[in-house]
């Protein structure tokens, strides 16, 4: 092998070397925000006394005046805020633009909110029956709740086996 020939050789070489720590450094980081996604999730899992615990919570201790904004994301992102007076919702908004149906205007309050998930607690609860329906969906929940007044903070429900995920975040809660 004449030196032009090592030369080459070498050069393919360190390019071939260069692609293979390349495709593993994109592999590794692929793996580490699946990793992240699937398992560093910081919402913490929810167990069904969690959920119990903090609607008690809110029954005893939940102002009846407030106003709160909720961001969800998922397939139907929005930024939700209802202002709730006397236990009722009266103005109910989706990015900005009022909610014009009466039965919609409580599903953003917190005890719609609780509504939602506490629908998705009994759907788990019915999937860990020893007589289930196999066909049931299997759900993952996750969610914090605010330690002073027990409304959901922060919650995520995901469908194993569906792109169906939806999570909610309150940003603003505040007393009238």
């Amino acid at each position: 092998m004449n030196e032009k020939s090592r030369e080459k050789h070498a050069q393919d070489l360190s390019r071939a070397a260069w692609w293979i720590l390349g495709s593993l450094s994109l592999a590794a980081v692929a793996v580490i925000i699946t990793l992240r996604w699937w398992w560093g999730d910081s919402i913490p899992p929810l167990e069904p006394s969690q959920f119990y615990e903090a609607r008690a919570k809110w029954d005893a201790a939940g102002p009846q005046d407030y106003e709160i904004e909720i961001v969800v994301t998922g397939s139907q992102p929005a930024t939700y805020e209802v202002h709730v007076r006397d236990g009722q919702a009266e103005v109910a908004l989706r990015n900005g633009q009022p909610l014009r149906q009466r039965r919609t205007l409580g599903t953003w309050s917190v005890p719609g909110m609780f509504s939602t998930i506490q629908r998705d607690v009994e759907a788990v609860e019915r999937a860990a029956s020893p007589s289930a329906d196999p066909s049931l969906p299997r759900l993952t929940l996750r969610a914090d709740f605010d330690p002073q007044y027990g409304y959901p903070a922060r919650y995520r429900r995901i469908q194993h086996g569906s792109p169906v995920e939806v999570s909610w975040q309150v940003t603003r809660f505040e007393v009238k």
